[in-house]
């Protein structure tokens, strides 16, 4: 599979293709011979030409420029924008650089809305992409700084905290990476700064010094095509001065241009210096009131105070008007702290980068899907349910001990004083006092240490589902390295609620009732009665009673005796509260809790499992972009 990363600029385009599995950068595809060519569109005899040959080889119909920033506002633009696609795409396939089975990949400007991204996405498909996949230029730009060998930044500074700068000639764009990932600050820019403004302000101030300015302003209202070429034209001369400059500082670029529309009119472009100084610090309508320097100044502080908690470590600096010194030097005093990078072929930084993230995209969301499709909740299940003994016995003790001293010997000691009736309001009072005490902070505290542990005993199973997936799409392990007793939102949920739902109280106060009433009863169902000081019953009424109504029938009246205090006070509490009847409970609740058909064995694998497959998904969500 082939990914073609196609960079639509306002003032110059790319296109790059990378081949899945070659182990090789991803290649310039050349357009009208050129490697980086001209945003520009027209017609010559009804063809649509596109770059250099839309006003070179004579000046084309129809001529336009800077379509992509002004689509935003302008609707009057769209065709401009198909036009040119649809004239990129037949020059590729003319020289047979692309097929009908590559994946476009086109890149947007990181401020843009999901509307106009939809928008901007349904021209392409009108142009003739098929399926194209949109996503931001700052964020192309990171992963071609990541994965260029071109670019070499210290993979250790790339890991922890990067603002990619993109500024272009219509956009001025921003991606913080935080750990290798865009964070929730994510990508974001401002939408109507970039370049072009430079070109448009500086033609501007040349016709005004024109001696043919009336005739030359007159020749731009009527033809789009004229002020085209003229603002290339100035946009050229612009780019001259800046890459002269750094080595210059005394450079003055110029061009004489010859407009032939009604007649001759002259036009002289120059650059120097001081008109330099001028077009960037000179309020400009387009910004409001505001100076290019003044605005691209404001939206780095923004930046800065955006990433106030994890300043970037580096800048990493793309996109052609990168090249101007006075930006580099913004950045440098906004930044200080950071390393500054700039892109070694910043014209061609973002169509490589925008090849990458299709095949990155591409290449997790098949991961993503192989993840969901062969950890199913039946292998979790299975997985959980084989590591469950190692999880029952500290719940069991934890629960005996929490039970016994904050329900039961409380509850026992006040119907030993009489606060409570009879065993049955006994039950009653018990039953709720358990319930209360499972749902409190209490239960949480107790069992979390269990579940802690039994978390970290079942990890390793669990990784060895998920560890050959990420070798198979490339995905690092570390990306995908569980953690299940991790703190916060991205977590598995899985705690003491998780095990209170069940029926520990029905249990526990079974057993709980089924001790006090052993124990009054003795072990032969009688003798704690038989003995009492009051002779409560003898030995032959007992005796009869127990032959005509059985064991059974005399526990349900001992739930309703309102039996003597003295008779309640003969050790119970003792007894109750002795290792003996710590077992006993210990013994009845692990049976319950390990049978065959055991409702927690139920619940609990089919509760971890749930929770288990949202948080793997999550993470793998997560892992967008894989930093090795």
């Amino acid at each position: 599979m082939r990914y073609i990363g196609f960079d639509i600029g306002d003032g110059e385009s790319a296109v790059a293709a990378f081949e899945q599995g070659s182990g090789i950068e991803p290649i310039i595809l050349p357009v009208s011979g050129c490697g980086s060519f001209l945003s520009a569109v027209g017609t010559i005899g009804g063809e649509i030409v596109i770059g250099e040959r839309a006003y070179t080889d004579a000046l084309a119909d129809e001529l336009s420029v800077r379509f992509k920033s002004r689509f935003t506002y302008d609707t009057g633009w769209n065709q401009d924008i198909v036009r040119f696609v649809k004239g990129a795409l037949r020059e590729l396939h003319a020289s047979e650089a692309i097929t009908d089975e590559d994946r476009f990949v086109v890149g947007c400007p990181a401020g843009w809305s999901p509307a106009t991204r939809a928008r901007y996405r349904d021209l392409m498909v009108q142009a003739g992409l098929k399926n194209p996949q949109v996503i931001s230029e700052s964020r192309a730009a990171f992963l071609y700084a990541k994965y260029a060998k071109t670019v070499a930044l210290d993979i250790d500074i790339l890991n922890q905290s990067a603002l990619v700068v993109d500024i272009g000639s219509s956009t001025l764009d921003f991606a913080y990476i935080v750990d290798g990932r865009e964070t929730g600050v994510g990508t974001f820019g401002e939408v109507a700064l970039g370049g072009g403004l430079l070109d448009a302000e500086l033609l501007q101030r040349c016709v005004q010094k024109s001696r043919d300015r009336d005739l030359i302003q007159a020749v731009f209202a009527q033809s789009k095509s004229w002020y085209s070429y003229c603002e290339l034209e100035a946009r050229k001369v612009k780019e001259a001065y800046y890459t002269r400059c750094a080595s210059d500082p005394a450079v003055c670029v110029k061009k004489q241009l010859r407009v032939c529309y009604d007649g001759i009119q002259k036009l002289s472009l120059q650059l120097d210096a001081e008109e330099a100084e001028a077009i960037t610090s000179r309020p400009l309508s387009a910004l409001g009131g505001r100076s290019f320097a003044q605005a691209v100044q404001e939206a780095l502080e923004n930046a800065k105070r955006l990433t106030h908690d994890r300043p970037p470590m580096l800048l990493l600096l793309t996109g052609g008007a990168s090249r101007m010194p006075f930006f580099r030097q913004l950045c440098r005093d906004v930044f200080p702290e950071a390393v500054i990078v700039c892109c070694p072929e910043p014209e061609f930084s973002i169509a490589k980068g925008l090849a990458y993230a299709g095949w990155i995209d591409e290449n997790l969301r098949a991961f993503r899907q192989a993840v969901s499709e062969e950890i199913s909740e039946a292998k979790i299940k299975a997985a959980a349910d084989e590591a469950l003994p190692e999880l029952i016995p500290p719940v069991v003790d934890s629960l005996v001990d929490l039970m016994m001293e904050e329900a039961a010997l409380p509850i026992c000691r006040d119907w030993q004083h009489g606060e409570i009736l009879t065993l049955r309001q006994m039950n009653e009072r018990m039953q709720k006092r358990m319930a209360d005490v499972l749902s409190s902070p209490m239960t949480e505290e107790a069992l979390a240490p269990a579940i802690h542990q039994w978390l970290t005993t079942l990890t390793p199973s669990l990784q060895a589902m998920v560890d050959p997936i990420c070798d198979r799409y490339e995905v690092p392990r570390k990306e995908m390295q569980l953690n299940l007793t991790a703190s916060g939102s991205g977590k598995v949920s899985f705690t003491a609620r998780d095990l209170i739902r069940l029926s520990f109280v029905e249990t526990l106060l079974g057993v709980v009732i089924s001790v006090l009433v052993g124990l009054l009863c003795g072990g032969g169902g009688v003798a704690l009665i038989a003995a009492g000081p009051l002779g409560f019953l003898a030995g032959l009424v007992i005796g009869a009673v127990v032959s005509l109504l059985g064991i059974n029938a005399l526990s349900d009246a001992l739930m309703d005796a309102n039996l003597p205090l003295i008779l309640r006070r003969m050790n119970s509490e003792k007894r109750l509260n002795s290792d003996a009847t710590r077992q006993k409970l210990r013994q009845t609740l692990t049976k319950e809790l390990t049978g065959k058909d055991s409702v927690f064995r139920q619940q609990v694998t089919e509760g971890f499992s749930k929770s288990f497959r949202s948080y793997l998904l999550s993470i793998a969500q997560a892992a967008e972009i894989p930093i090795e």
